[in-house]
């Protein structure tokens, strides 16, 4: 990445370097990304990363808001068409896509990041549960708009199961788990929870 640095103007293509310093935080987690780290991921030295953002947690709330709204947009997607089970196929796949992209693969954000909550700081815990909110309505909301439509109480009941349900697939896929278990896994709990709904 090009930066040329001037006293109080920001050099560097933003959007770039949020994307850059998402994939450093998606691979080493909240702590464990050092402000160097996002240094030499984005090639912007670390006084210029301090003088835009103030702080690593900054930089990650940035990416963390890029990374949610990429996130959502594509589960309103992945829920948009076909009966429950049709949308809620899709969905799973897009969720373990998701969390097995990349070598290694990179595992799931939100889930890596909830588990860091207890010593986050309250932003950071709150832009979790905002994320898990937002997917529970999301899921809720294409659930009881389906052509099999459930009630809108049952359907957001529903939908908070579904939603802890992936944060049992993402850690069952950092314990090693591949596309193919998973993928069975979400398929049996479909079935499980749909029946013959």
């Amino acid at each position: 990445m090009e930066w040329i640095e001037m006293v109080g103007v920001r050099q560097f293509d933003e959007d770039e370097m949020i994307a850059t310093a998402l994939d450093v935080f998606w691979r080493k987690g909240l702590h464990d990304a050092t402000m160097q780290d996002l240094a030499a991921a984005t090639g912007v030295q670390r006084g210029s990363l301090y003088n835009a953002y103030g702080d690593k947690e900054a930089i990650f709330l940035r990416a963390f808001d890029q990374y949610a709204a990429q996130f959502l947009d594509a589960a309103g997607s992945a829920l948009a068409q076909g009966d429950t089970s049709a949308r809620l196929r899709d969905f799973f796949d897009m969720i373990i896509v998701n969390m097995t992209n990349g070598t290694p693969q990179r595992g799931c954000l939100t889930t890596r990041t909830a588990l860091d909550a207890a010593i986050s700081s309250a932003d950071v815990r709150q832009r979790v549960l905002d994320v898990l909110t937002r997917l529970e309505q999301l899921v809720g909301k294409a659930i009881s708009a389906a052509p099999n439509r459930r009630s809108t109480a049952d359907a957001n009941r529903l939908a908070r199961v579904i939603v802890t349900f992936t944060r049992g697939l993402a850690v069952m896929e950092r314990a090693g788990y591949s596309r193919k278990q998973l993928r069975e896994s979400a398929t049996t709990f479909i079935d499980a929870v749909i029946g013959d709904a």
